[in-house]
This record gives structure tokens, sequence and C-alpha cells, in this order.
């Protein structure tokens, strides 16, 4: 299983924010680092089909990701810079919400909801209300929401974020022992070389797109 990344360009009016881009994500953990502005973030909407590209394309299996739709988006987990959720919403209702949209049924949904709050270590809050949390708090409920379906392409722009030093370390544990679980194609964004260094197998550096 690849996505397979080739002459990828992304142009708004004249200026190419993602340029000819070719590169292939197998499975394993890949770190995406670059300056702020460098296309991160674009490359990161086009491999979810939030935009579609200017030129070039992306697939996974062979098949264009575009065209694939909501069979290439049952496969996906994500987590944006910033993501939406109803404030008085608890964690955990806030995760079973999202599980309904990604179509898992309710007992597997509860199951899953279950065992990544223990994993990002939300359960003890749990019943707390999603604007009660600080923002790293928040940053666990994201990066959970983003795994619910078992996804086997996981794009993960900055899940650190917002985490003390033992929270960081505990969150990229989660990341590594997701990949050995499910043998998937983890994308991480962050803007901390160490981080990156002692989480990734492979590192892509963007700079000007």
């Amino acid at each position: 299983m690849a996505l397979i990344l080739d002459g990828l360009t992304k142009t708004f009016q004249s200026f190419p924010a993602v340029n000819n881009l070719t590169c292939t994500f197998d499975t394993g953990v890949y770190g995406l680092l670059g300056v702020n502005g460098a296309g991160k973030t674009t490359l990161l909407r086009m491999l979810c089909t939030l935009l579609t590209p200017t030129a070039g394309s992306v697939t996974w299996e062979g098949q264009d990701i575009f065209t694939l739709g909501p069979a290439y988006r049952n496969l996906l987990g994500y987590l944006p810079q910033e993501f939406g959720f109803y404030p008085d919403f608890t964690v955990e209702d806030y995760l079973l919400y999202i599980a309904c949209l990604k179509g898992l049924r309710p007992a597997t949904a509860k199951r899953r909801t279950e065992t990544l709050l223990r994993q990002v270590g939300l359960h003890p809050v749990r019943r707390q209300k999603m604007k009660r949390l600080s923002g790293g708090m928040k940053r666990r409920a994201g990066i959970a929401q983003a795994m619910l379906n078992d996804p086997k392409v996981l794009i993960l722009d900055e899940p650190t974020a917002g985490l003390d030093p033992v929270g960081v370390e505990s969150i990229l544990g989660n990341i590594r022992d997701y990949h050995q679980a499910h043998n998937a194609t983890i994308i991480l964004v962050s803007h901390s070389m160490e981080e990156v260094a002692r989480t990734v197998d492979r590192l892509v550096v963007v700079s000007g797109g």
C-alpha cells in the first residue's frame, strides 16, 4: 500500500503553494518538515481531498484518491491544525459523535472511544465538556478522533502542539504503537526536529512548495 504523489501542484492565482512535488509515502511513519509558508498545510489538504490539485495526481494503491472519493476517505484519519467541536459536548460524546459521522456502528464506536480515551490519557476527564479542556487536552482529543476508524492513512498536523514533555512522549509513543499495530501510512508534521528525528522512519523536507 502506498500513497504516490506525481507532479503534484497547487497554484493560488499565480503563486505555486505546492510546486511539482513527486514523492511516495509507503507504510511507515514519515516526518514532514518545512518553514511556515513552505506548502505543508496545502499539501496535507490535498492528501485529504479537501483541495483539488491544479496539476499532477495522488494515487492510493494505483487509483486516484479524488476518483475513489468516500472509499479513500473511509481509510483516512486527519488531525488539522485547528479542528471544530461542539463546546458543550463531553469528550466522550464528542468522540462518539465523530465516530457516527465516520459511519462506525454503535458498538464499535463505543469500544474504540473507550480504548482511545485511555490511550491518549483523557479517560479521567471523559465526562468533562470540551470547552473546559486545556489546549493540550483538546489536542489529545483531536488525535483520538483521527484514529477512530482505524485509518490506513493517518495525517497529523502538529499533533504535539500545546503538550507538556510527558504528553509529547506519550503521544509520540501512541503514534509508533499505532503504526506497528496497523501497518499504516502515517504523515506527521512538526516544527520540532528533535521530535521528528526520534519518531519517524523517513523525513520529507518541503521548501518553497
